[in-house]
């Protein structure tokens, strides 16, 4: 069915006249309706492209990989070039699986193609001269002598000198001779081989014959057409019909755009006929598709032809802007002056409301930091309730303690029994006071800091332990800590408090520093933001 509505559409644009302005306006509307299917179309390649990959990944053997890959390859050649080079990169790593030379050659001339079309021709070229020949079969080499063909044609017409032009346009025909040769007269092939000659040969009028004789046979598709059509173009150009010439180029753009051919050049040269026509909206509407296309495929070289034309349309239309800003320049005066005041009080609303934005930001902020000033506050005051509290219960203990030692002591030395005063004062155990008062404090800050202990083991690998969760009392480097985190930093002070040397103390702190997961000034900032259990109230 998708063979039939090919055919039928080949057949209805190859029957058109080739002459006269009414028929050219018809065929400009049928691409016009073509360009609003571009969505459709494009739909049904890319459902086009998934059913091969689901055909290929439900192939069971290397060689319908191969074949699959293959159809895939020929389906993205004209579409995409990025994704068709990786599909080439695909069909040779399966041919090198499968060790067949042919195949291996057969996807270098594919990948050679796909060069050509994106304009890298000496890429294309060096990669053709890598093929072996006797690999291939008649069609193959055919399509191999008309690849290495089209690639002098396309370099001619880049060659700014008419002598490097033609040395390659005779490189051409000579590849075109051999081509010739590996295909039967009369078949569809031999024809485009024909015409590809007669643009090489710059034989307009031979091109032009051939071109009819093509638009007759019964294989012409539609995806061949627009080939033979943009060919007929450029031979009708030279032949100055140019009618003609413009007919043939938009029933190419017509072919393109419904086979998806993305890599073709037709519509932006349609733009320029309708540039030549003055129809400068259909120009500007062409031109932007034909950039798209470019810029889809990938083809630096046909963006080079897109912004051949750009200027001129883009001086065209600046014309037709000069000319309505002449006629409407009161009401443009008026429209930029009300445009100007409006951008003014969007402007003024914008910076008002930024300026609003910050003001109430740094009122959330004071707010913030007095929640947390608050909180800070009330937390120091509880702790400092505390250990009010423990240094008063601590010192009382400490002096009725001693208090008693003294006393009995007294009563002993006013009664002359000096042994009995100074086991008295032994009695009094300075170091267990000091464990006691450690113990306690231990006790005290426990209460409030419960979760002291895990939060401060956070700070520091898993396998780094400072203290058992059974072991009721602070080890010394935790008990360090603690006391900074009341506030008391003071090396020499806490060296006191818990009777060991200024260095031993400065040991510590450095040990247990060194083994953290953060910076030392980190780690300090870190123990100091271990809070109490006591939430703050809102």
């Amino acid at each position: 069915m998708k063979l039939l509505r090919e055919v039928l559409i080949c057949c209805l644009l190859c029957c058109l006249p080739a002459t006269g302005a009414t028929q050219l306006d018809s065929l400009l509307n049928v691409l016009d309706t073509e360009l609003e299917q571009r969505n459709t179309y494009l739909a049904q390649k890319e459902a086009q492209l998934q059913q091969l990959d689901q055909q290929r990944r439900q192939a069971t053997s290397l060689e319908e990989k191969f074949e699959i890959t293959l159809e895939k390859v020929a389906a993205l050649e004209s579409f995409s070039f990025t994704r068709a080079s990786k599909e080439v990169c695909r069909l040779d790593s399966i041919a090198r699986q499968l060790a067949d030379p042919r195949k291996i050659d057969l996807a270098q001339l594919k990948e050679s193609f796909i060069f050509l079309s994106a304009g890298m021709f000496n890429e294309a070229i060096d990669s053709l001269h890598t093929i072996d020949l006797n690999n291939f079969n008649s069609r193959l080499k055919a399509e191999y002598y008309a690849s290495l063909a089209r690639c002098y044609i396309d370099l001619s017409d880049n060659y700014p000198s008419s002598v490097l032009s033609g040395h390659s346009r005779n490189q051409a025909a000579t590849y075109l001779d051999s081509a010739i040769l590996y295909v039967a007269p009369d078949t569809i092939e031999y024809l485009s081989l024909l015409v590809n000659k007669a643009v090489a040969e710059h034989n307009p009028e031979a091109g032009i014959r051939v071109y009819h004789q093509i638009c007759k046979h019964p294989d012409a598709t539609v995806r061949l057409m627009a080939k033979e059509h943009g060919g007929a173009a450029i031979n009708y150009r030279l032949l100055n019909r140019n009618d003609s010439a413009r007919i043939a180029v938009v029933k190419s753009a017509i072919a393109d755009e419904r086979t998806v051919t993305r890599e073709a050049i037709s519509l932006v040269r349609v733009a320029r006929y309708a540039y030549e026509i003055g129809d400068y909206e259909r120009s500007g509407r062409y031109i932007k598709i034909g950039l798209e296309n470019a810029n889809f495929f990938g083809a630096q070289h046909r963006k080079i032809e897109v912004l051949e034309i750009l200027p001129l349309i883009e001086e065209e239309r600046q014309q037709l802007l000069r000319s309505q800003r002449k006629q409407f320049i009161i009401f443009s005066s008026l429209l930029s002056i009300l445009l100007l005041l409006a951008i003014w009080l969007i402007r003024r609303t914008i910076h008002q409301n930024q300026e609003l934005k910050e003001r109430r930001q740094a009122l959330l902020n004071t707010y913030q930091q007095l929640r947390q000033n608050n909180t800070a506050l009330r937390e120091s005051e509880r702790i400092k309730e505390q250990y009010i509290g423990h240094f008063f219960q601590t010192n009382t203990k400490f002096i009725t303690t001693a208090k008693k030692v003294i006393d009995k002591a007294t009563k002993a030395i006013y009664a002359a029994d000096f042994k009995e005063a100074k086991f008295q004062l032994k009695s009094f155990n300075a170091k267990q006071q000091n464990k006691q008062l450690l113990r306690d404090f231990d006790q005290v800050f426990l209460t409030l800091f419960p979760n002291f202990v895990p939060k401060f083991h956070a700070l520091f690998p898993s396998d780094q332990i400072w203290q058992d969760d059974e072991q009721e009392e602070l080890s010394t480097e935790i008990r360090i800590f603690a006391l900074m985190r009341l506030g008391i930093k003071n090396n020499d002070t806490i060296s006191k408090i818990l009777g060991y040397s200024v260095n031993t103390i400065y040991a510590y702190r450095s040990k247990v520093r060194g083994k953290s997961l953060l910076e030392k000034d980190a780690f300090d900032q870190a123990v100091m933001n271990i809070s109490s259990t006591k939430a703050p109230e809102e």
